[in-house]
């Protein structure tokens, strides 16, 4: 008998025999409350700031307050599994913890101990909090999709209400909320932050057009894994390139790009199963020959991107002068959100850090902004988990369509800053992906002790 039937066997019997099995947990499961709640939440991540409230010398928004009271049940929650190895360890989970450590720890001995606590702890909670959120919240099979499918859903609303800045020639939404007068957000319309080629760029309800269309590229990626319809799928995708196209933000449209090119990659070699190996050493090659022989490695790399030469340059400029900064404290940074040396460029205009890598390693060290990265990507470490039997057809699709998500973030984040937001997703969708993969762990191992 083939090693192929046998493994065929095997996985029929456990289908059969063990209650955590994709079937199972369908005719079993029902819908949790936790499941509301996490939707809520996402509905949170897009109120405008307008809507925070000081607690003290502390700004809480609406969704840091519900991360506040979702994380203490994250914490009480008892595990729900049925049989007696309840729970699996996935290299993410001990990374953001790690994370959240730092990031205080680094705040107070760079800033002091009321801002380390203050700054850091906010820090901590919009990261290791999410994670851990999503990471144990998420309930019977398809929870995660149906999150998924909400926000995509969501998305398109946001989406409509920041074409009306381009349109209108103002920030509506911004102005709205400011007129409630519970916390103003000042901005500068004719700044280049939300006026560019004669036309107020798309923000809506975020922070700012930069973080609006990288969450337009990341649910655009998502969109195809969650629904089942192609044409729904691509009215949404067409809703969020035109925001992308609206915040005159590059960088993200060129991460849609990529996503799209990796996912015809995996299409048409997915009967490779070196494909990824592959592909990722022919990256670092390239990148690593750039970095050897280019005096300007990040300026090189985004002159084949859509970002023009100003931008590029810009961003070279950054690096150049907060990098040394960095190595001169590279344990635990300059401190969190402290000020800079950026005076001593004469290319820059403002102490904005548009790299979200480095800014990390300003605000938490090298350790801070290393354990960050670990966190997003260490849930990928276990390997591919798409071919389990344990999971649902539609988790199936959303694990492989995490991993793009998760790709755009990492090359993101060295051209963009990520903060408020798109923060707080980069920690939703590691913890759903952490997610996944125990579900998958606890079946590989009941399937062992099945065949013991």
């Amino acid at each position: 008998m083939s090693r192929l039937s046998k493994v065929a066997i095997r996985d029929l019997e456990f289908r059969k025999r063990y209650p955590d099995t994709a079937e199972h947990r369908l005719k079993s499961g029902t819908r949790s409350g936790y499941e509301t709640l996490l939707k809520i939440l996402m509905v949170a991540l897009f109120l405008p700031q307008g809507f925070s409230f000081l607690a003290g010398n502390v700004r809480l928004t609406v969704a840091r307050a519900l991360l506040i009271i979702l994380s203490v049940a994250a914490i009480a929650k008892p595990s729900d599994r049925r049989n007696s190895h309840s729970s699996a360890f996935v290299p993410s989970d001990l990374f953001a913890l790690m994370a959240g450590g730092w990031m205080i720890l680094a705040g107070t001995i760079m800033s002091g101990i009321s801002i380390g606590i203050k700054s850091g702890g906010v820090s901590a909670l919009e990261f290791t909090g999410t994670y851990y959120v999503f990471r144990r919240l998420l309930g019977p099979v398809d929870s995660s999709v149906r999150v998924i499918r909400f926000s995509c859903s969501l998305m398109v609303f946001v989406v409509a209400l920041a074409l009306l800045d381009p349109l209108s020639g103002r920030m509506v939404i911004r102005d709205l909320s400011n007129s409630l007068g519970v916390y103003v957000v000042p901005y500068v319309l004719d700044s280049s932050s939300y006026f560019r080629n004669g036309l107020v760029r798309a923000v809506g309800p975020m922070e700012h057009s930069i973080l609006f269309a990288s969450a337009c590229a990341w649910f655009a990626i998502l969109t195809p894994a969650v629904f089942k319809s192609r044409f729904f799928s691509a009215i949404v995708i067409g809703v969020m390139t035109i925001g992308i196209w609206f915040s005159q933000a590059r960088g993200p449209l060129l991460a849609l790009l990529i996503a799209m090119s990796l996912a015809m990659f995996n299409s048409v070699t997915h009967q490779f199963p070196a494909r990824w190996k592959s592909l990722g050493t022919v990256a670092m090659l390239g990148i690593g020959f750039i970095c050897v022989y280019s005096q300007s490695p990040l300026a090189t790399l985004m002159k084949y991107s859509l970002v023009d030469d100003e931008t590029r340059w810009y961003r070279e400029a950054i690096w150049q002068t907060a990098g040394p900064l960095v190595l001169e404290s590279p344990l635990f940074g300059l401190g969190v959100d402290s000020g800079w040396d950026w005076q001593s460029h004469d290319v820059l205009a403002g102490s904005s850090v548009d790299a979200f890598w480095l800014k990390s390693a300003m605000d938490f060290g090298i350790p801070g902004s290393v354990l960050v990265f670990l966190t997003i990507v260490g849930a990928f470490f276990v390997g591919a988990i798409n071919k389990s039997s344990c999971l649902s057809e539609d988790e199936r699709r959303l694990s492989v369509a995490l991993g793009f998500v998760t790709t755009t973030v990492v090359f993101l984040g060295f051209t963009v800053d990520l903060w408020g937001t798109c923060w707080i997703l980069t920690a939703a969708f590691a913890g759903i992906r952490a997610s996944l993969v125990e579900i998958v762990i606890l079946g590989n191992r009941a399937a062992k002790l099945e065949v013991g």
